[in-house]
């Protein structure tokens, strides 16, 4: 009955703990799975249903919130009465990125949190005219 207590792990059972694999599992924040759904949108912009069923928000207009205050991108919302199912519902808000340059610093911010995670930069072109307003 000689019981051994086992050492830990030492030579080629043990992983030293790099950048490369951190970011390997480490899983993307809401923020930018909210900002990849709403450049892959585009002109269409993106609603809290939409929104739910591409990556489980919950709570859009609290992420467009953050995203207004905190990082400084600007975004155009109205009523979407096509998300009304019931009689007596409120339409749901639909978002776009009010111009170029609010569409390039959410570029920015998305490409920044991938590269934080080890993945590539995308690229979402423009989708309107240089003298439009909205993007």
């Amino acid at each position: 009955m000689n019981k051994q207590k086992k050492a830990a792990p030492t030579g080629s059972e043990f992983k030293p703990l790099t950048k490369t694999n951190i970011a390997e599992n480490k899983r993307p924040y809401k923020v930018e799975l909210a900002l990849n759904s709403i450049l892959h949108n585009g002109p269409r912009g993106i609603t809290q249903p939409e929104a739910f069923t591409s990556y489980r928000e919950s709570c859009l207009h609290t992420t467009i919130s953050s995203l207004k205050h905190e990082k400084g991108i600007n975004f155009i919302s109205q009523p979407d009465f096509n998300t009304v199912v019931y009689f007596n519902q409120k339409p749901f808000s639909r978002y776009w990125l009010a111009s170029d340059k609010d569409r390039v610093n959410a570029l920015k911010l998305l490409n920044a949190y991938r590269s934080n995670r080890g993945l590539t930069k995308v690229s979402y072109e423009a989708w309107h005219k240089p003298d439009y307003k909205a993007a």
